[in-house]
């Protein structure tokens, strides 16, 4: 009972963060933290552990530079911001926290910026379930601290004493001087009443004062107050925490005699008492005869457990179990139960947090956007702050990702290693290795500028030393932006840098280029750059080498070295991986590029291209002409511009190209179409029409693209466009105009263009999906041989490739055959030809076909015409038959949905359905309903069976047939199968299909919320923008007058009409607070 008051009183505190902090938090987020599941904070989805960020964020902290001036004063506000954060993520507080906002009080006489509730609320938090971490001695020297405060802001109130109370019970602290507090109340707040006696009973008797007991006893008994269950609950726990077990036996018969039957949270107390006395044999046959514990009292209960020198861990895993379910799950551990193991941790008892965490539950991730390392974080973290041993940190992470309690537990203790203690931080990567997980190198940085601190190069050589034999290669981004730049010493002889890095582990091909680039931009040591690439035969990439070069370049023109400039671009040159690509234009483009002295200077640029020209260096063609352009542009000097255009004449090179950006950045080149979007295609086609230049080749591309993304119509007026300027037709475009007449069942003009393409491109190879869409066509227009004739004969002369790439477009030509099957009459005179005539499946010959020729597979999509062939024909009995002969042969039930729906409407009456199948009676239907059910049943499961039913009676079944099923409890359903396939629904357009399954599902809760499929509703309704629909649904909602829309079906319909500018109506704008 005084645990559920300590668990109430913590719900107060946090209920006033709350409304201090004006978040505003719902009622389901103010219940009992200890006793309910709790909303994950939101949280940004990210894998958060040994990212390159948080590397990068790990070294700034540790080395950043010290500030030219001090740093502004932080305010009360971002201080009690930061409190409020923390307790927000990890609904705890941070000891630091509170002593910083305390110090800025202690700074004025008067406490600004912060008022009395939220004083109170700090008050509140000095207890152990907030600040678990500290000692109760630590924790009272806090609150006294905060007490001085808010004796300068008012005089306390009787709740602030209650307060004051409650933190020295829960701290288990003695009150000194009961009778000089009583007095002091009584000057602002007159007598003492029951409730401050009470409270005063609960603090003796958590700290076992049985004097202080008897006083307060007398003295009620004096004021006539009447004991309560409360005070008889005091009264034991006294006597328990005194050892004095008869003591606490008499207790509860007095209760008994009293009148009063103890309670579960006698019974608790109880339990605590036999446990701290080491009766834990009776105290599980208490365990096991009782019942009724709640949340609060049996966390209190394993909380004495755990206290206990000899930890029962079978008797805390018992108390773990009784625990109600919803309080286990989650994505972290509870917060009462992380509170305790913090505690136990800094109390030096971690092999017992090990145990109890061991006992909990793995989380269960519902969506793929949750983090998955964030069970025990906090905890692993305070592991490092208590100085726990580093093999049971691990042997505790270790355990975290055996049991899929947190998959990334061994990467986070890397990490706090890495920012707590770098020394240890090698050996904990040794056992994420050994662990099976892949290192990576900048896993590293943050030990290489440790062991740079530390032992200097020689510790970051002996560091990569480490590294190779853990498998794990030096990359490039290690090297440039965390080696070399801590060996300064050793560069000063680069030959000798190098061969030290290769004998630690880092090859010569990925250090050469780093090296030379170091050596040219920081150092400008020239000679021993072209000393290197002379003896090592690595290839470069010499786009990162171009900048370095650039400055290497303004050294040159200020000393006039232009000759040596010219050879460690030829040195370079001869070692480029890239030999299409145009090294000398980029550079010298880069060198001459906007605020640059050389761009002003066409004299120097002559120099340069001169010693360039006499090593034969080459460029392309635009380069060659920017850079004339420029000299054109900067001087007004013929004979110069001549010998620079003489120059770069030598120079021009056809084979080479610059590369993309460059030729954007220095030379402004247009796009050329390929690579333009349709919208960019479009606006370039105007400008050029509006220029009356030729706008033939974007006309062709964007014929193409338009005929690719399905704009038919306007395709058709690009290609009348195209056939009135008689632009040349490519074969592509010739393609392009196929799959447009194919597109439009234009079989004529279809015929006609591919023998135009094959006979003007006879070596042209048609896009295989094009073959089977004029495969489709043509049995569309009953051309069904010859649509053979034409796969068969590609098939023979090129490799067909087939698979899901084509699949809907040959589930098209399937669909074509079954509706050209079923239009047709049997041709055969004889009886037993029309006879064999019934029992043969067009589409399944042409499957088979398509099969043998490789164009497809069996696939549960392709096997459907199959079937809708028999129901196109009329005849139900053969559609089932061939349905289960389907399904046993491939284990696929095709047009599942379709065929459930048609028998319900059928099993149902439907005279319409009645009549399309002759023969069908009701009976008949029905019991093809129950062989389909029970082949589907076979295949996939009863329960994704009953899903697949309930929306084929959502469909076509009436609402009590549907209410049936779903109120009956041993229907079980695939709910993430049925949730799936609404969406699907959703998108189809079936809202009144949905509706009904709405309806139907209304009030039962182990199907699907009823509110979450008007919410899937209009989420597509956003998605298509069709807010005429989004309104009906609205409409269809409000009048039925059983149900009550969200607010957030509101907001979002709200928003679909303002982006749609479209006049929010009255009831909707009064209902979702819309001014």
């Amino acid at each position: 009972m005084q645990r559920t008051r300590l668990l109430q009183r913590v719900w107060l505190c946090r209920q006033r963060f709350a409304q201090l902090s004006g978040r505003g938090e719902s009622s389901t987020g103010l219940e009992l933290r200890y006793a309910m599941t709790i909303p994950t904070p939101p949280l940004q989805p990210q894998r958060r552990l040994l990212g390159t960020g948080f590397v990068l964020r790990a070294m700034d902290r540790k080395h950043r530079r010290p500030a030219s001036s001090e740093k502004p004063p932080v305010s009360i506000e971002d201080m009690w911001s930061q409190l409020e954060s923390y307790y927000q993520q990890n609904s705890l507080l941070n000891y630091e926290h509170c002593q910083r906002v305390l110090e800025q009080l202690q700074r004025s006489s008067t406490p600004q910026g912060i008022g009395v509730d939220q004083l109170h609320f700090l008050l509140e938090s000095c207890v152990p379930e907030l600040l678990p971490a500290q000692s109760a001695q630590e924790r009272l020297q806090l609150f006294q601290s905060l007490w001085g405060q808010l004796l300068k802001l008012s005089q306390p109130t009787l709740v602030h004493y209650h307060t004051r109370l409650q933190v020295l019970r829960q701290n288990r602290l003695p009150l000194l001087d009961h009778r000089s507090l009583l007095a002091e109340i009584a000057v602002y707040h007159g007598a003492a009443d029951a409730a401050l006696y009470s409270a005063l009973l609960d603090v003796a008797g958590s700290a076992g004062n049985m004097r202080l007991v008897t006083e307060l006893l007398a003295e009620m008994r004096e004021r006539n107050f009447a004991l309560t269950d409360r005070n008889f609950d005091a009264l034991l726990l006294s006597h328990a925490r005194n050892g004095d077990l008869p003591g606490a036996e008499s207790v509860l018969a007095s209760m008994r005699a009293a009148g009063i039957q103890p309670g579960s949270s006698s019974q608790a107390l109880w339990f605590e008492a036999l446990v701290e006395n080491g009766r834990v044999a009776q105290a599980k046959k208490l365990l096991d005869t009782e019942e009724g514990f709640t949340a609060p009292q049996l966390l209190q209960m394993l909380r004495t457990v755990l206290s206990s020198k000899d930890v029962d861990i079978e008797l805390a895993q018992t108390l773990v179990k009784k625990l109600p379910r919803e309080f286990l799950t989650g994505l972290d551990l509870p917060p009462a139960i992380k509170s305790l193991c913090i505690q136990l941790v800094h109390e030096g008892r971690a092999q017992v947090v090990i145990q109890l965490v061991a006992a909990l539950p793995a989380p269960k991730f519902e969506t793929q956007n949750q983090n998955v390392d964030e069970y025990g974080t906090l905890l692993l973290q305070e592991f490092f702050r208590a100085h726990v041993p580093l093999e049971q940190t691990l042997q505790f992470a270790g355990e975290l990702v055996e049991r899929n309690q947190n998959s990334r537990a061994l990467h986070l203790v890397v990490e706090l290693a890495l920012r707590r203690l770098p020394s240890s931080a090698l050996y904990c990567l040794e056992a994420l290795s050994a662990a099976g997980e892949e290192l990576r190198p900048h896993y590293f940085w943050p030990l290489i500028l440790h062991h740079h601190r530390r032992e200097g190069e020689r510790g970051m050589l002996r560091l990569l030393a480490d590294m190779q034999r853990l498998r794990v290669e030096c990359d490039e981004d290690t090297l440039r932006q965390y080696l070399l730049p801590n060996l300064s010493q050793s560069l000063t002889k680069p030959l000798e840098a190098l061969k030290s890095l290769e004998s630690a582990g880092v090859k010569p091909s990925l250090t050469l280029g780093p090296v030379v680039s170091r050596l040219l931009q920081q150092t400008q040591q020239v000679p021993e750059a072209l000393d290197l690439l002379k003896r090592y035969p690595t290839r470069l990439d010499l786009s990162n080498l171009i900048q370095p070069l650039t400055s290497l370049a303004v050294n040159a023109r200020a000393t006039k070295r232009y000759e040596l400039f010219a050879q460690v671009v030829q040195a370079l040159q001869q070692k480029t991986l890239q030999r299409g690509e145009d090294f000398v234009g980029s550079l010298l483009l880069q060198m001459t590029g906007p605020q640059t002295r050389l761009r002003q200077d066409p004299a120097s640029l002559r120099r340069f291209l001169h010693e360039l020209s006499r090593l034969e260096l080459q460029m392309s063609f635009a380069a060659a002409e920017t850079l004339l352009s420029l000299a054109r542009q900067t001087t007004e000097d013929d004979q110069l511009v001549k010998d620079i255009a003489s120059t770069l004449q030598k120079m021009r090179n056809s084979k080479l190209s610059l590369s993309a950006d460059t030729a954007t950045l220095h030379g402004g080149f247009i796009k050329h179409p390929r690579d333009m979007s349709l919208d960019e295609l479009e606006c370039h086609l105007v400008e050029l029409e509006s220029k009356h230049l030729n706008p033939r080749g974007v006309l062709r591309r964007l014929l193409q693209l338009s005929v690719r993304s399905g704009r038919l119509k306007r395709a058709q007026e690009l290609l009348a466009k195209c056939q009135a300027l008689k632009v040349q037709t490519s074969a592509g475009m010739m393609a392009s105009i196929l799959d447009l007449y194919i597109k439009l069942r234009d079989l004529p003009r279809a015929q006609e263009s591919l023998e135009r393409l094959n006979s003007t491109y006879p070596d042209f190879q048609l896009d295989e999906h094009k073959v089977i869409d004029y495969a489709a066509l043509l049995v569309h227009g009953q051309q069904l041989d010859t649509a053979k004739q034409m796969l068969k004969r590609r098939a023979e002369q090129h490799k067909i490739v087939g698979g899901d790439y084509v699949i809907k477009n040959v589930w098209q030509l399937l669909t074509n055959v079954a509706q050209l099957a079923a239009s047709q009459p049997p041709t055969s005179p004889t009886s037993e030809g029309i006879e064999s005539a019934k029992h043969r499946n067009l589409t399944h010959e042409t499957l088979d076909f398509l099969r043998g020729l490789g164009y497809c597979q069996s696939h549960n999509a392709l096997l459907g015409p199959v079937v809708r062939e028999w129901l196109l024909r009329g005849d139900l009995d053969a559609a089932v038959a061939e349905f289960q002969s389907l399904a046993n042969k491939h284990k696929h039930t095709p047009l599942q949905f379709e065929l459930l729906s048609l028998l319900v409407r059928l099993g149902n009456g439907d005279e319409q359905e009645l009549a399309r199948f002759p023969g069908t009676t009701v009976e008949s239907a029905q019991q093809h309903l129950a062989a389909v059910t029970a082949t589907v049943s076979r295949v996939h499961g009863a329960a994704n069976m009953n899903s697949a039913l309930l929306l084929a009676l959502a469909e076509s079944g009436k609402e009590t047939q549907l209410r049936r099923l779903i109120i009956n409890p041993e229907f079980c359903i695939n709910h993430e199968l049925l949730l799936k396939n609404c969406e699907h629904l959703g998108q189809e357009g079936a809202v009144r299909t949905l509706l009904r399954l709405a309806r139907g599902v209304r009030g039962v809760q182990r199907t699907i919320d009823e509110q979450k499929i008007y919410d899937m509703l209009l989420a597509q309704f956003c998605r298509s923008n069709n807010y005429e629909a989004a309104l009906d649904l609205f409409e269809r909602l409000e009048s039925d007058d059983e149900l009550k829309v969200s607010h957030e079906f509101l907001r979002n319909l709200v928003q679909l009409l303002q982006v749609n500018n479209v006049k929010i109506p009255s009831g909707i704008a009064l209902r979702a607070q819309i001014r």
